[in-house]
């Protein structure tokens, strides 16, 4: 509802609702046009922020849940890995058995031979 008096012009082309034009009048009064120029300008502002920061409140909300998913699966990634190192030495014991026997089973072959 401010926008006209806020656009309002002289005929020389100057702004007219400006704290020096008020000044003029009432000191008072150049106060209350300054205000309400920056409360407009804040209506204004607000108009952009605002979308912008729910649009920042969804994203952080998906960026906490997308980072506990992670967590998530970085635990289990983790759990899988010590659970294929344990395998792994378990094989690598199994195949050094294994090679135990065979080498000892060859020097019996070779004993019997």
């Amino acid at each position: 509802m401010l926008e006209p008096y806020l656009t309002l012009k002289t005929p020389k082309g100057e702004d007219l609702f400006t704290g020096e034009v008020a000044k003029k009048a009432s000191a008072a009064l150049a106060g209350l046009c300054t205000w309400a120029a920056a409360m407009s300008d804040y209506h204004k502002a607000s108009k952009i922020v605002k979308p912008k920061l729910r649009l920042l409140q969804i994203r952080t909300a998906e960026l906490q849940e997308a980072e506990e998913k992670l967590a998530a699966a970085e635990a289990e990634l983790n759990e899988v890995n010590r659970l294929k190192a344990e395998l792994k030495a378990k094989f690598d014991a199994q195949i050094a058995a294994k090679d135990a026997l065979m080498e000892k089973a060859m020097k019996t072959k070779r004993k019997m031979d």
